[in-house]
């Protein structure tokens, strides 16, 4: 049998314990919600391994767009209606120039403890010179990944200190990005849509489409920062006296409106005016007199079923 005293010491450690598991869920969850500000496609029930990729993601998207942007130009390519195997005999990934041009995609690869606030990140996203026609620079998409995996650290109980940490998923990430860069030379339907890209930034056509899309972004953030006010402005005037006093009288009106319902549909009996209307109604309707209901020798409607012998 369990002694008193060791029952009154595990009811006593219980508040404790629910307030910890408390604390440990709230930080989860806004770990998880700078994460999701930065990169909203991360799941709302994200684990570290979803910041993880997400990082690597991110750095993997702007080595593509790093390619259409400078590789296309300063990498000898074949023509452009090269198929596999011309590209495999081709060996663009043997060049010097794309060596080059790998290590210097490499070199802005920066993986490091983010001093970065969530609101910081979003706004650093965001900016201007964070991203063009093609996307995200490296560099800024390196200081987002670190953000990433510093919330991804924080959310798993690790042995492993941050910076070891940090380390070895930049030496994931930078394997990452090489292999990306190799199969933009490798394969023929990507390195036809990174041209195209290409061209189409040197045409001017994706500067328009990021201003119209720019100004609709701009309109949609107008509006968004314009509905917590209208909600505050609301809900202070629902506090006040005036708010209080109108909501009332609408409430009141609202009341009486109900009762007469109930006292015309639910309550009394028609009335004789509404008598005369339903009689005139059944007047008029064609089929629907007495006569027409009754056929001749009423008396003797409906006819009855002879008995069975």
């Amino acid at each position: 049998m369990v002694q008193i005293f060791t029952l009154r010491e595990r009811l006593a450690a219980l508040p404790g314990t629910v307030r910890r598991r408390a604390d440990a869920a709230g930080l989860r969850s806004a770990l998880v919600a700078d994460a999701r500000a930065v990169v909203s496609e991360i799941p709302r029930d994200a684990d570290a391994g979803h910041l993880e990729r997400a990082a690597r993601r991110l750095l993997r998207r702007a080595a593509q767009d790093e390619f259409a942007r400078e590789g296309v130009a300063r990498v000898p390519l074949p023509p452009e209606a090269t198929g596999r195997s011309e590209l495999r005999r081709a060996d663009v990934a043997g060049e010097a120039s794309f060596h080059a041009f790998v290590e210097d995609v490499l070199s802005a690869v920066d993986i490091a403890p983010s001093p970065l606030e969530s609101d910081d990140a979003v706004e650093l996203r965001d900016a201007r010179g964070s991203s063009d026609a093609y996307g995200l620079s490296p560099e800024v998409a390196s200081d987002l990944a670190s953000f990433l995996l510093g919330r991804a650290h924080a959310l798993e109980e690790r042995d492993e200190g941050l910076e070891d940490y940090l380390g070895r998923q930049a030496e994931q990430i930078r394997e990452d990005v090489r292999e990306v860069l190799v199969r933009q030379v490798r394969v023929p339907l990507e390195l036809r849509v990174a041209r195209d890209r290409h061209e189409r930034v040197s045409r001017g056509e994706w500067a328009r489409d990021d201003a119209a899309s720019t100004d609709g972004e701009d309109s949609s953030r107008s509006e968004g920062a314009e509905f917590p006010r209208r909600a505050r402005a609301a809900f202070e005037f629902a506090q006040s006296e005036a708010g209080r006093a109108a909501f009332g009288v609408l409430r009141s009106g609202a009341e009486r409106a109900a009762g007469r319902a109930y006292e015309r549909y639910g309550h009394r009996g028609p009335t004789d005016r509404d008598r005369a209307d339903r009689g005139a109604t059944d007047r008029d309707r064609p089929g629907s007199g007495a006569a027409d209901r009754t056929p001749s020798g009423g008396e003797n409607w409906p006819p009855r079923t002879p008995p069975l012998h």
